[in-house]
């Protein structure tokens, strides 16, 4: 018995160093690497995405007054920690800013002090010129404390229009739903700027069908609390719905729904699955 048991031990033990094999920490961004002993907590992206970051989380202020950022393109967040806390937050930032600099950067915003606890609760925006294009690129470093940073990229990256009446037509022949990815910011519902080719072609569509009526129907992945999460959903459907309605669609052709996380199409357990399950449903209504 106790043979069988550390054999069963040795097994679970080769098991999981295998699973660690396959499976390599994240890496890095190409732009900026992390402060020597951290460790890569988790990595989203990189997807287009807007940012939006609200005064209160900045540190300092932006020019003479403290305002809000919002900056859209290829977004990539990577969280850092390091159990040991072999550093401190004052390093960290001096680092980041160094680094900018050596890239023909700025920082935007200013006007906090210059010790540990000084630079840490807000986010430190750089502006990072690019190399190809005209547009600069973004990074945000926001320090927690000795143990935890992270950085968020925003690469210049137009989103590229899928959407087509053709495309929708098509998908509501075949499924009696069409289904559209607007990029909302984090916990926002205001309809983003660059939805606005997408829902022109949803009128087009309209226009072109008079018959058709559709239920606008909201969903999200699992981060954060399911009731958050649905308000949410139900926020943004009705949002787009008012959208719709602006551009001259009679409201009595359209209604709202948030169904939150409760109906994913995938796996919530990665990135990739989540991305899909952020999605607006056109579904087709009686």
């Amino acid at each position: 018995m106790f043979r069988l048991l550390l054999w069963l031990l040795w097994a679970a033990f080769a098991a999981s160093t295998a699973h660690a094999a396959a499976s390599p920490e994240p890496s890095d961004h190409p732009l900026l690497s992390r402060i020597p002993g951290f460790e890569v907590h988790s990595k989203t992206g990189p997807r287009f995405d807007v940012v939006k970051i609200e005064d209160f989380s900045i540190a300092g202020q932006i020019g003479k007054n403290s305002q809000a950022f919002q900056a859209e393109g290829k977004v990539t967040f990577i969280d850092y920690n390091d159990d040991k806390e072999t550093t401190s937050p004052a390093f960290i930032y001096r680092n980041y800013l160094s680094a900018a600099k050596s890239l023909g950067g700025v920082q935007l915003n200013s006007n906090f002090g210059p010790t540990s606890r000084d630079v840490q609760g807000g986010h430190h925006i750089f502006q990072i010129p690019s190399k190809s294009v005209a547009e600069p690129t973004y990074v945000l470093l926001r320090i927690n404390g000795s143990r935890r940073y992270s950085l968020t990229f925003i690469e210049p990256s137009p989103m590229v229009q899928q959407v087509t009446v053709g495309k929708l037509a098509q998908e509501m022949a075949d499924q009696g739903f069409a289904t559209i990815r607007l990029n909302f910011a984090t916990g926002s519902a205001e309809v983003p700027p660059d939805a606005a080719q997408t829902l022109q072609t949803i009128v087009q569509w309209l226009k072109q069908t008079p018959s058709l009526r559709l239920s606008i129907e909201g969903h999200t992945d699992n981060v954060g609390q399911a009731a958050d999460n649905k308000r949410l959903s139900q926020a943004r459907a009705e949002a787009v719905s008012k959208a719709l309605q602006a551009q001259g669609v009679a409201a009595n052709r359209l209604s709202a729904k948030g169904w939150g996380q409760e109906q994913p199409i995938a796996d919530n357990r990665a990135e990739a699955g989540r991305a899909q399950n952020r999605r607006v449903e056109l579904v087709k209504a009686p």
